[in-house]
């Protein structure tokens, strides 16, 4: 009796179950289709060109920077060589000169009246010494038959030899006299460019006076101070990379020396990056900003420190644009410079667009416009 009144109790509580399993599978799917139909009702958000990056493959390399001056590495200063008159100056800044070229004219016509007297009493001295020769070895014969003593023959040898010595003495004379008429005409020392010019037609030179300086461009050299903490890294023969304010595209250069004393007063020590300049764009006095290259990567992806982003635990990743919609692409770092800021990185393929910075509201799978070409 009790088993027949429980059967349609059971059957009764079995059909609320299903009705209640059909609401709730019902209402699932309506709030998923809310939820879809929400996010395609989002309007996508529109990137500016500033969002944005193209991925390059490109070198990024980790450096100790420096700045330093660039100064050629041979110069000179010509001074004159002599006191006269500024005849004339042929030569302005900024002029490439070769060496041995005449760059000045300083009046010489002292000179060349001392020249021609000297000269002069060179022909005079060589004409006494001639006639002194002859008496000698006329003596000679005399005292080797016995006519004359030896005393005799001795002063007339001993006079010889006189007009030997002040024969000498005047060809150096003439000599030096020679010099000093060349040495009105002031040439250059070396090839280079001509960057200081210090005399004017008409003025008055003296001796030793700094008329031009020339530099060699062809080779620069820059001396960076390094700290001390960095000069154990640091070795002849490492690469330098640097650019130059006012001139596109980067530099390089190659560390040939360290000064192994610190100054004294900063206690960093003087480091020297010699720098080849054949083609002459660069230019002596110019700021170079830089590094020493420590170790480089050639064929990764660079990207700007700002484009990767990564969380406390969380491996680095980068927000891809595709189709349409962000993407979270994972990446691995292969090396980090912190004095350009920049990555090297593995995970994303050169030519793909992404966002350069993390943005504030946007997240995987929104949807973005890109702007237009």
């Amino acid at each position: 009796m009790h088993s027949y009144r429980l059967r349609p109790l059971a059957a009764m509580l079995l059909l609320g179950l299903a009705v209640m399993g059909t609401a709730c599978n019902k209402s699932d799917t309506d709030a998923a289709k809310a939820a879809s139909a929400a996010a395609a009702s989002t309007p996508a958000r529109a990137l500016s060109p500033a969002d944005l990056l193209v991925t390059v493959v490109a070198p990024v390399a980790e450096q100790l920077p420096f700045t330093a001056t660039l100064n050629p590495l041979n110069s000179a200063e010509v001074a004159a060589q002599s006191e006269g008159t500024v005849l004339a100056v042929l030569v302005r800044e900024g002029e490439t000169v070769q060496k041995g070229q005449l760059l000045a004219r300083i009046d010489a016509e002292a000179l060349r009246q001392s020249v021609l007297e000297m000269q002069a009493q060179l022909a005079n001295d060589e004409a006494r010494l001639k006639l002194a020769r002859l008496k000698r070895d006329k003596q000679r014969e005399l005292y080797q038959q016995g006519f004359i003593s030896k005393l005799a023959f001795d002063e007339i040898d001993n006079d010889y030899q006189i007009r030997v010595g002040e024969l000498a003495a005047r060809r150096s004379q003439l000599a030096r006299a020679k010099t000093s008429l060349g040495e009105t005409e002031v040439r250059a020392p070396m090839a280079g460019i001509v960057y200081a010019r210090r005399t004017q037609p008409g003025e008055q030179a003296s001796k030793n006076q700094k008329l031009f300086a020339i530099a060699d461009l062809s080779v620069l050299e820059a001396a960076a101070n390094m700290p001390a903490r960095d000069i154990g890294k640091l070795k002849p023969g490492q690469a330098a990379r640097f650019t130059v304010e006012g001139l596109a595209g980067e530099f390089r250069g190659e560390l040939v020396r360290i000064n192994p004393v610190a100054a004294t007063a900063t206690r960093t020590f003087s480091v020297y990056v010699r720098v080849a300049n054949q083609d002459g764009r660069l230019k002596a006095g110019q700021f170079a900003k830089g590094g020493i290259v420590q170790r480089e990567v050639l064929d990764a992806v660079r990207l700007p420190q700002a484009a990767v982003q990564q969380a406390d635990s969380a491996s680095p990743w980068v927000m891809l644009v595709q189709g349409g919609r962000l993407v979270k692409q994972p990446v691995r770092i292969v090396l980090r410079s912190d004095s350009e800021r920049v990555l090297a990185v593995q995970g994303v393929a050169a030519g793909q667009t992404i966002l350069a910075a993390a943005l504030l509201g946007v997240k995987p799978g929104d949807a973005v416009t890109l702007p237009k070409p």
